[in-house]
């Protein structure tokens, strides 16, 4: 079997793989097309090479116990355009991109474009890029219990679009404000949320029955002024509040959020001091 699957992948994909003084071995070596048969062969040892290749992962993934997830959302508009609320909304105030890595369409506002300022969405390879992780997960047979995420609107569509993959175990995402990033950057901005109503309406896959460690405002009124240690202090608060929610064995969570809070969440979990 180990030969039959070494067979099966003996196409080479770079010259870098390859030693050019050395004659090839195989089918490769043929000068043209292979023949019907070889092509059903070469076709059925691919395929049990996948079951074998699916198998291994699955067993592996079985085996283990609650296991901790942490993903950074897509590509952001405003780092990739910064002038995009001022050059792709008319004077009427309708939402007209200008460029293919611009969503076709955008969320609806309470405050309009100003909302936006703060709370970006993510670009079109933002959501692309969030959907080839969601299915890397699936082909290595990793299916996530519950999804946490920031109540960032980038974050929102990023767990959106990781959790395309899973069709048919789709889990809802809970908003945890608590997850945002520090606070100390936004202490002169007036920072605006989707509601989790809202993001229903949208179509996002949120759970509208979760509870909150840290509601929206008790994030911006108790840790408006956060310090640095206060926000990794935050953050680590908020991962083991939620954990503690999840005893049970064995157990997927993802947690999508910035890039901040993956240092605090990795450093909270291997009992590490602040990165400050």
């Amino acid at each position: 079997m180990d030969d039959q699957l070494e067979t099966a992948y003996e196409a080479k994909f770079s010259v870098l793989d390859m030693d050019v003084a050395k004659k090839a071995e195989g089918a490769s070596k043929a000068a043209g097309p292979i023949n019907e048969a070889e092509q059903k062969r070469q076709a059925e040892l691919m395929k049990q090479a996948s079951i074998a290749v699916q198998s291994a992962l699955g067993e592996q993934a079985s085996a283990a116990g609650r296991r901790v997830f942490f993903a950074r959302h897509g590509e952001r508009m405003d780092r990739v355009f910064p002038a995009w609320t001022r050059l792709s909304y008319t004077e009427s105030g309708n939402y007209k991109p200008y460029d293919m890595n611009m969503p076709i369409s955008m969320v609806p506002r309470l405050n309009g474009v100003n909302d936006f300022y703060d709370d970006p969405p993510i670009t079109e390879l933002g959501y692309f890029v969030s959907q080839l992780i969601g299915r890397g997960a699936k082909l290595n047979c990793i299916n996530f219990d519950t999804v946490y995420c920031s109540p960032a609107l980038r974050c929102a569509q990023s767990a959106h679009g990781m959790l395309k993959a899973f069709t048919k175990t789709k889990p809802k995402i809970c908003i945890e404000p608590g997850l945002f990033e520090y606070m100390g950057w936004y202490k002169e901005e007036n920072l605006n949320f989707l509601s989790t109503l809202e993001m229903v309406v949208q179509g996002y896959e949120v759970d509208p029955d979760y509870f909150p460690v840290i509601s929206c405002e008790d994030l911006k009124t108790k840790y408006k002024n956060e310090t640095i240690e206060e926000y990794y202090k935050r953050t680590g608060d908020v991962i083991g509040s939620i954990l503690s929610r999840h005893t049970k064995s064995p157990c997927n969570i993802l947690f999508v959020v910035h890039a901040p809070t993956l240092d605090a969440g990795s450093r909270f979990l291997t009992k590490k001091t602040a990165n400050v």
